[in-house]
């Protein structure tokens, strides 16, 4: 038999849901705030660059500067003494997108 050793975890579980006075979610976020408009155009460039010797992000190119998660997107984060390098890229449609690295 078993033998009762207190409570477990499913006592602890609740059920909850939306009350009366409650809104659905689909009516307090805009949804075109957080949607882009259309397809972004294909990455056509990409740079690295050393922030630690004064490099500058080119013209008409954007900075990874950190990771979806939040950290830092220093190619040599983590390393002691390293300088600070970073990716770069251009989105346009004037030449055909990367397809390959190498």
């Amino acid at each position: 038999m078993i033998e009762d050793k207190g409570p477990r975890v499913v006592d602890y579980f609740v059920i909850a849901g939306l009350t009366e006075a409650s809104t659905p979610l689909e009516q307090e976020i805009n949804l075109s705030e957080t949607k882009s408009t259309g397809p972004k155009a294909p990455i056509t460039d990409l740079v690295i660059i050393n922030k630690s010797a004064g490099e500058r992000v080119p013209e008409d190119f954007t900075c990874i500067e950190c990771t979806p998660s939040g950290l830092p997107a220093n190619l040599n984060h983590g390393s002691l003494k390293s300088p600070e390098i970073y990716i770069c890229y251009r989105r346009a449609r004037d030449k055909p997108p990367l397809i390959d690295i190498g």
